[in-house]
């Protein structure tokens, strides 16, 4: 490589670290929703306050007995008493609350409802005679967001509760799965089958 070819080179390469050279790359836009029922014009704008807290559980179980005959008794059932939510803080106004309702429409907030077992009969399809428990596991979201209209202004804080279900399934209650592998059945059979 020649002197002049290095300098070049060189001089190229400094000429890029400078402030002001080559491209500008403009930050992002935060993610906003169109405005439905709320009247702000830049649509509405989502921000978490701090990271939402998050816990799996089981949201319905079901304990079920299963003749010879393919006859089914349900010995114990149980469901979450919890719904899911994105409700605005007290004192909040109506164009607030319709702000809160918009970023839901708009997919900025998840709010989906707790899993329930709904195919219970499809579930117990191809079971033979014995005690079986149904569940529904999910993930909970909670936490508290702040909803504002686009360019920032009318904000106002809202608690959510989400529900992402996991897995919807049928154990024998006389079998032994992995803890580790399949930790979400065991765990239902261990907690739930003594109910039968």
């Amino acid at each position: 490589m020649t002197a002049g070819c290095a300098a070049l080179l060189l001089a190229g390469c400094a000429g890029a670290d400078e402030p002001g050279a080559g491209e500008v790359s403009e930050s992002p836009a935060a993610d906003t929703a169109p405005a439905v029922e709320s009247s702000c014009g830049d649509g509405v704008a989502v921000e978490w306050q701090g990271t939402p807290d998050t816990k799996d559980m089981y949201t319905a179980v079901a304990v079920v007995r299963v003749s010879g005959a393919g006859e089914t008794t349900v010995r114990n059932e149980w469901t979450r008493g919890e719904a899911a939510s994105a409700v605005a803080g007290g004192g909040a106004t109506e164009h607030q609350e319709a702000m809160v309702r918009d970023a839901v429409a708009g997919g900025l907030l998840a709010v989906t409802e707790v899993p329930r077992i709904e195919e219970s009969d499809e579930l117990l399809a191809d079971v033979g005679k014995g005690s079986y428990v149904l569940y529904a596991y999910a993930e909970r979201t909670t936490g508290t967001v702040t909803v504002s209209c686009g360019d920032g202004s009318d904000a106002v804080d809202a608690d959510v509760t989400s529900f992402e279900e996991i897995e919807t399934d049928v154990a024998d209650c006389a079998a032994s799965p992995d803890p580790v592998t399949e930790y979400v059945a065991a765990d239902a059979i261990a907690d739930y089958c003594g109910r039968a």
